[in-house]
């Protein structure tokens, strides 16, 4: 596979009360055409802000971002679209006309938007809802559609920050078995943001490790594990517990920078009592 993108000594500074803040220094990723990477790391780490860089709704304060070698420097749907924890569709508009909304923008000609709509309307299953109104569908159902509409734009990069966090654990096991097939279909280079490494196992090529303050690489983890991947398998639960090892020690640093001095996770601890339980003297 050839490299379609170069993350390159990438960093992105924020200024606040006269205080310069350092969210993400030195990055240096690349990502060949057709890879599924995942971002994992502690909150504040940077994932969503880097998410945004490579989308170009942000620009680094040093080092730059290059699609096929040229500097990607602004958002456009030819470059990467975007798809969100939160589905952001509109609720005027059926849920055709909400997959075709960003292609209309992009001006493509009816008959193609409405072609394309149809054609990823099918691979997420919900050809048959295409007239109904948003605010009758389910939150999965919901960001079906965005997933929908976000294919249709044939970007050649598909951005996902946490796009599944706020679903229920089965609905959320359903979509992303679902969103392994329709990648392996479309063969598209997906970015995907997550604090479920479970998640990123499940889905990733690779899963990139962040650490905070301020955010960098602190590893680049290989999957080898075949698909489909079912959640809670033995090799899955493996390599959750080997990513979860590189990450444990940037979230227990996080925690203490917000808990009092005192503060460590092996203090955390729950002594249970034989006469709590329930079912005790059946």
């Amino acid at each position: 596979m050839k490299r379609i993108l170069a993350i390159e000594q990438l960093s992105k500074n924020f200024i606040s009360w006269k205080q310069t803040t350092t969210t993400l220094q030195d990055i240096n990723i690349e990502i060949k055409d057709g890879e599924f990477i995942c971002l994992v790391g502690p909150s504040g780490c940077g994932k969503s802000t880097l998410l945004n860089i490579i989308a170009g709704l942000e620009k680094p304060s040093a080092g730059g971002v290059f699609l096929n070698g040229n500097p990607l420097k602004e958002a456009g749907p030819d470059r990467a679209a975007v798809m969100f924890q939160e589905s952001a569709l509109f609720p005027w508009l059926n849920v055709l006309e909400n997959v075709e909304f960003g292609m209309k923008m992009a001006g493509i000609p009816a008959e193609e938007r409405q072609n394309r709509a149809i054609k990823y309307l099918k691979l997420v299953q919900l050809s048959r809802f295409s007239t109904v109104p948003i605010h009758t569908l389910s939150g999965g159902m919901r960001q079906r559609v965005a997933l929908a509409r976000a294919l249709a734009m044939d970007s050649r990069l598909l951005l996902m920050d946490e796009p599944f966090s706020a679903l229920d654990s089965q609905t959320k096991e359903i979509l992303q078995l679902q969103l392994q097939q329709i990648w392996w279909e479309t063969k598209k280079t997906i970015i995907f943001v997550t604090h479920d490494v479970e998640e990123a196992v499940l889905l990733g090529d690779r899963v990139i490790v962040m650490a905070a303050n301020p955010g960098r690489i602190k590893k680049d983890i290989k999957i080898h594990l075949g698909r489909p991947r079912q959640a809670k398998s033995l090799d899955v639960t493996y390599v959750v517990e080997e990513v979860k090892k590189e990450l444990r020690e940037e979230v227990e640093r996080v925690a203490k920078a917000e808990y009092d001095s005192d503060w460590s996770i092996e203090k955390i601890s729950f002594l249970a009592n034989s006469s709590d339980y329930m079912a005790d003297g059946i």
